[in-house]
């Protein structure tokens, strides 16, 4: 039987054996891994400590991902069962998410950042979670969402300098390597938005074909 002297330690920084670009099927392997400790919500961390680590994944429409830049929108404000993105009342400091990542702010300490295959976002993996490095979060304030309705946490953060390039995607199904970096992962579209988007510059290569356009 295991026991808590097995499951890994709450610590910032990297995490042995999960260096920048691994890969996770689902939530629960991050977890397991000591990544991000928490199999539903995006931000694991404490108030007293900050955040540890959070997930991008575009659960919040408000989530604006810039690779080395990222307007993240902290937790809070929908109902457990509500499986969309749309909010029903305002985020709340309270969340110890929200404060875990507002402490990280003030200390300056670096959070891991995990990208979800569901983001719509180029640097989002094609399938399952990747780790993508540690960024420092910059500012944490509060503000109305893009609909004008519910007020949002909102956090500014930015990549720290001097590791592995990110994968970026330069249209659906192909990627564009960093200079620094010849890495690239292979397209394995796993939702519909991935599918509709693949279909749709699919046709815009059919036409350039045909007008003769290079690709």
């Amino acid at each position: 039987m295991s026991s808590n002297m097995d499951k890994p330690v709450q610590r910032f920084g990297e995490i042995l054996g999960a260096p920048v670009g691994t890969t996770w099927k689902n939530r629960k392997e991050c977890f397991d891994a000591g990544v991000h400790r928490q199999i539903e919500a995006g931000i694991s961390g404490t108030e007293a400590d900050g955040a540890y680590s959070i997930v991008v994944s575009g659960q919040y429409k408000d989530d604006k991902d810039n690779g080395d830049k990222i307007l993240y929108t902290g937790s809070g404000g929908r109902k457990l069962k509500n499986n969309t993105r749309e909010l029903d009342r305002d985020q709340e400091w309270s969340d110890f998410g929200n404060q875990a990542l507002r402490k990280s702010s003030e200390t300056g300490k670096p959070v891991r950042v995990i990208r979800g295959h569901e983001l719509d976002s180029e640097y989002a993996p094609w399938e399952g979670f990747r780790y993508d490095g540690l960024y420092i979060c910059k500012r944490a304030w509060q503000e109305k969402d893009a609909d004008g309705y519910y007020y949002i946490c909102r956090y500014n953060l930015e990549r720290v300098p001097g590791q592995p390039s990110l994968r970026r995607r330069l249209t659906v199904g192909r990627y564009r390597p960093l200079p620094d970096s010849e890495a690239v992962q292979p397209p394995a579209p796993v939702n519909g938005r991935q599918r509709i988007r693949q279909q749709e510059q699919a046709s815009l290569d059919k036409d350039a074909s045909f007008l003769g356009v290079p690709l």
